[in-house]
């Protein structure tokens, strides 16, 4: 927008006889908008996380069903909020699901130490309701969890694991996504099964994760002499 807009204050400028500068070279093509790498969790801080959480009341065993499942397999909290119990196949060991953002079906394999978590909410947390989703309030009405619980969790947990924590310092739920797709990238998954496991539209969007997988940018480096 900023570079139509000089373009044609130029032009009036040259029309008007004001300027014999010609701006059209200089701003054939606007500079791409930078993306920040907003950072991930180190395998410290995700042991702490977990560890911080209280698995003998409801609240914590669904906390800690969700905070797994998000680590395991980097789920957006939008989909593990929607998740519904008929999309997961325990003989199969598989979640089966539409995502929300991009409308496309995905199927990722539910490890162990998911499955266990939220079993363990399923069958000893989670109130008897209706309810078609997986994961629900505490108190009524019985419904599934609002847009906020992603945020709200992670305040709770953060500053329970002693956690460091500040606005838009990147440690949100989402960061738990950017930590699978790190480790992916780390374990030396490549591009098209990280974006296969994170449900990218396009390769693309998995690039970004080179940027915090330290290991594999330090074998980048050249020699100085």
């Amino acid at each position: 927008n900023v570079v139509w807009s000089l373009k044609r204050f130029f032009a009036f400028l040259n029309v008007a006889g004001l300027s014999d500068v010609r701006v059209g070279g200089l701003l054939a093509h606007a500079s791409p908008r930078r993306v920040r790498a907003l950072p991930c969790f180190t395998r410290e801080e995700i042991a702490r996380l977990l560890d911080g959480i209280e698995t003998e009341t409801p609240c914590g065993k669904r906390d800690h069903a969700m905070v797994v499942l998000a680590v395991s397999t980097g789920l957006r909290c939008c989909d593990i909020v929607a998740l519904r119990l008929d999309e997961i196949d325990w003989r199969r060991d598989e979640i089966r699901l539409v995502q929300t953002k991009t409308s496309r079906p995905l199927v990722l394999p539910l490890p162990a130490l998911a499955g266990n978590a939220v079993a363990e909410w399923i069958l000893h947390g989670r109130p008897d309701c209706d309810v078609p989703e997986v994961f629900v309030r505490l108190k009524a009405p019985l419904v599934k969890l609002g847009d906020s619980i992603g945020s709200t969790l992670m305040r709770r947990r953060l500053a329970r694991a002693g956690i460091d924590h500040t606005a838009r310092d990147g440690k949100s739920f989402h960061a738990l996504r950017r930590t699978t797709g790190t480790r992916l990238i780390e374990s030396g998954a490549g591009l098209p099964l990280t974006a296969q496991v994170l449900g990218h539209a396009r390769i693309d969007s998995s690039r970004r994760y080179f940027a915090l997988a330290s290991e594999q940018i330090r074998q980048c480096c050249l020699p100085l002499a």
